[in-house]
């Protein structure tokens, strides 16, 4: 069973819990912005900064992570990553609502339109594994996580007005991402 254990001290000391599904607000179980450490056992989780998984994350590979850095007393909510990580796909549309012309990508991206998409990414639905999208080139910039099954309809919801620059799949890792 895939599990992270949340720990109020650094060093994975103090007062803690133990999750073994979605948190979407740990301020219902009294734990939000308190975590300093944290232990993840089996399968990667999803840190977010906003409840509900919003805002900026950090992706936590099994072991142990005795300092959070910039995540340190900020962790809202929590996602396990359940999904199967091998084979991604994702499809990308230059349009808003999944508008044409559309291109299926089952790899790294640094540059889309060196890799060939035209300068304009407006919605994306995700056939397999989790992808990051990022608003910048070579991987940078505002980020977004997301799962298998998701559909961005308008990437304007997120403030970046159709713009995704570079994207890639998750892969497990015991490093944090």
């Amino acid at each position: 069973m895939s599990k992270i254990v949340l720990y109020a001290g650094a060093n994975l000391i103090g007062n803690w819990k133990e999750f073994a599904d979605n948190v979407p607000d740990l301020g219902a179980e009294l734990f939000a912005k308190t975590v300093r450490s944290l232990k993840v056992e089996r399968k990667p989780w999803v840190a977010y900064k906003g409840t509900r998984f919003t805002r900026d994350f950090v992706v936590y590979g099994p072991g142990e992570h005795p300092i959070l850095g910039p995540m340190d007393t900020q962790v809202q909510s929590l996602r396990l990553v359940k999904e199967e990580l091998g084979n991604p796909h994702i499809v990308l549309y230059a349009a808003v609502h999944f508008g044409e012309p559309s291109r299926d990508i089952e790899e790294d991206i640094n540059d889309l339109v060196k890799g060939g998409f035209p300068d304009l990414v407006s919605s994306h639905k995700v056939k397999q594994g989790v992808w990051i999208l990022y608003e910048g080139l070579n991987y940078s910039g505002k980020h977004l996580i997301t799962f298998q099954g998701d559909e961005w309809a308008d990437y304007r919801q997120l403030g970046w007005k159709d713009k995704v620059s570079s994207l890639k799949p998750f892969k497990s890792s015991g490093n944090m991402v």
